[in-house]
């Protein structure tokens, strides 16, 4: 059986530095200790990415929805993102009365395609998230041009991208950059929590104001409160933050025997020019998915559906007058997309049986 995930193994390789992080937080003293506990971790994910400033909070989406915040974002303006991205990227934006606008995708690498921005720009959009999904990075010198141009804030949704790069700068350094830190990541905690990166002093401050939470009315409160990362989670994302290139490196081998063996006529996402996917996730495009992925369980072959339905088709969204036009590709891609197991401490021969496995389906 070829697992599509085994956190267990996963997990084996950082235990003994992970127990022995956790039993330095256990001998915390006081909340202060806690807090500069965890400043510790994010001075290193700050130096490991290359940014001025981390914030540590509870998940990936309060990231978010700090970041957006933080950028001046307010009831009943528009935010622009793509439709093809986990439900979080938008509910950050409509769980604060703003309005999520959804675009298209490229068709190979499967990212926001910057070319359809600008026709959804109105006097009450302020914002963009890039989504770097699967952790491919977006065409990010484009979208940063059309953002200055308009005078735009760029959030970066950074949950699969752990130390993916565009132009060789990580990502997380192109706007205010937000991180999931959830199991199924890259950088993966036990249970939920996320990062915020910023090069901006300014940023800096009014997210860290944001998490004082007291009973002051005059302070500018988060809607996700409390939000701050716990000590026990750094302490375990403290043991992984080492070993992060090398995990990525993996995943790129993996990728690249995926590639050079699966069959010709499937297709799989691209990598955007210019960058360095992370593969968080080894996605393929198929017709008759649904098929494939039921002969590949019998074959002992377990896969993936993470997204099922364009989040502009969701019941929250598709009454939108913003999102009444269709979205082709990402509507297509919904339909034919496959994720295929890519965990680290899969054996190198993995990928090639597995496509072996597609080949057969396919010739049958």
């Amino acid at each position: 059986m070829i697992n599509f995930e085994d956190y267990e193994k996963e997990n084996a390789f950082f235990k003994e530095q992970i127990e022995n992080n956790i039993k330095e937080v256990i001998q915390l003293k006081s909340e202060y200790e806690h807090e500069k506990y965890i400043e510790s971790f994010e001075k290193e994910f700050a130096g490991y990415n290359s940014s001025k400033y981390v914030i540590a909070v509870n998940s990936g989406t309060t990231a978010l929805e700090l970041a957006l915040k933080a950028s001046g974002i307010k009831p009943n303006d528009e935010v622009i993102l793509p439709s093809y991205t986990y439900i979080s990227t938008a509910l950050a934006v409509s769980n604060q009365g703003c309005i999520p606008v959804f675009i298209d995708i490229k068709e190979d690498t499967l990212t926001m395609d910057p070319d359809r921005i600008e026709e959804k720009i109105t006097k009450k959009t302020k914002a963009i998230i890039p989504v770097h999904i699967h952790g491919n990075p977006c065409e990010m010198d484009t979208i940063i041009k059309i953002a200055r141009n308009n005078k735009l804030a760029i959030v970066e949704d950074c949950s699969h991208a752990h130390g993916a790069e565009y132009n060789n700068t990580k990502t997380g350094n192109f706007g205010i950059g937000c991180f999931s830190c959830h199991s199924s990541k890259i950088l993966s905690g036990i249970g939920n929590s996320g990062l915020i990166t910023t090069n901006d002093n300014k940023t800096y401050e009014l997210i860290k104001n944001m998490l004082t939470v007291t009973n002051d009315p005059a302070l500018t409160l988060s809607q996700r409160t409390p939000c701050t990362m716990d000590a026990m989670q750094a302490a375990v994302l403290r043991a992984k933050l080492p070993y992060l290139d090398k995990i990525i490196k993996r995943k790129r081998t993996l990728a690249n025997n995926y590639i050079k063996t699966i069959p010709n006529d499937i297709k799989y996402q691209k990598e955007e020019n210019k960058s360095k996917h992370a593969y968080r996730d080894f996605v393929i495009l198929t017709e008759n998915r649904d098929n494939l992925r039921q002969h590949l369980k019998t074959t002992g072959i377990e896969t993936k559906v993470r997204y099922t339905t364009p989040l502009h088709l969701t019941q929250y969204y598709k009454n939108s007058p913003k999102n009444k036009k269709p979205l082709p590709i990402t509507e297509k891609t919904f339909n034919d997309l496959l994720w295929l197991p890519i965990s680290y401490v899969m054996t190198d021969k993995k990928p090639s049986f597995i496509c072996d496995a597609i080949r057969n389906y396919k010739s049958a």
